[in-house]
């Protein structure tokens, strides 16, 4: 694989991964507006949970995709 390839390669695998984190902190940022209008259940808390982990595991993954980055 060229040089050249191998960035294009990196480019749209870091582009999925920006938008991947993007779309979870979203998800995240709803959950977060939503649960400050419902009671004290659990279930809005457990849906913020669930929503932040998806944000730190979009976040790692991009993360390592960017260690990746050639040079």
């Amino acid at each position: 694989m060229s040089a050249r390839d191998e960035w294009f390669d990196w480019q749209r695998t870091h582009t999925d991964a920006l938008q991947a984190l993007q779309d979870a902190q979203r998800v995240y940022h709803r959950a977060v507006s939503g649960s400050a209008f419902v009671g004290n259940d659990g279930v809005a808390s457990a849906a913020t949970r669930d929503a932040l982990r998806a944000v730190d595991d979009a976040r790692v993954r991009l993360d390592d995709v960017r260690a990746r980055q050639p040079r």
